[in-house]
């Protein structure tokens, strides 16, 4: 018998290989649902076209510490030599305004998130094959050195997939996005318009 949906409050994570397109795919799932973002907080800089607030809390290592020091995170990871975490209060503010998040994860932080919030946590595996994770990496001007070390990552970050709720191979951007929305829209207890 399928278990049946609690439609309550859910996080729904997105995670998978740096470069497999969990953010792009994520902001548009998003957009699509018009579900809320728990931003992550992070030490790293900011990309070209990355905003504060917007993309990520972007903060200094002495602030992130503090935080950490003081237990506000419910999950954080440190990557590359930088630091991301998640604050337990921003979750639960959110879902009190909103009911359904999401946020973008590596798998390490997926996996303390679902240990977390157990049945909450809905985690969304998106990927794609080495060769196309290596460009997308390098045609956003990421330096040869962060890739190599990024693509260190690929064959653990993909060990995560089955242990996720769902996956998805991102071959094509609007296929990926058509399809996780429709994976979504259920839990969310509510119809969407299907067009022809």
């Amino acid at each position: 018998m399928e278990e049946e949906i609690d439609v309550q409050k859910t996080i729904f994570v997105f995670t998978g290989p740096d470069g497999s397109g969990r953010k792009t795919i994520a902001d548009m799932t998003g957009a699509t649902l018009e579900l809320t973002k728990v931003l992550s907080y992070t030490t790293r800089a900011r990309r070209a076209g990355e905003q504060d607030g917007q993309d990520y809390h972007f903060i200094a290592a002495d602030s992130f510490l503090e935080s950490e020091r003081r237990g506000e995170f419910v999950e954080s990871v440190h990557i590359d030599g930088q630091l991301y975490g998640i604050k337990h209060a921003d979750i639960l503010r959110l879902w009190e305004e909103h009911g359904f998040v999401y946020v973008i994860l590596n798998p390490d932080g997926a996996r303390i998130l679902k240990q977390a919030f157990g049945r909450s946590v809905v985690r969304l595996f998106v990927y794609a094959d080495r060769p196309s994770v290596l460009k997308r990496q390098r045609d956003r001007g990421d330096s040869d050195e962060l890739v190599s070390a990024r693509m260190a990552y690929y064959d653990e970050a993909m060990s995560a997939l089955p242990e996720c709720e769902y996956a998805y191979e991102n071959v094509d951007l609007a296929h990926t996005v058509f399809a996780i929305s429709n994976t979504i829209e259920p839990y969310m207890n509510r119809q969407l318009l299907q067009l022809d």
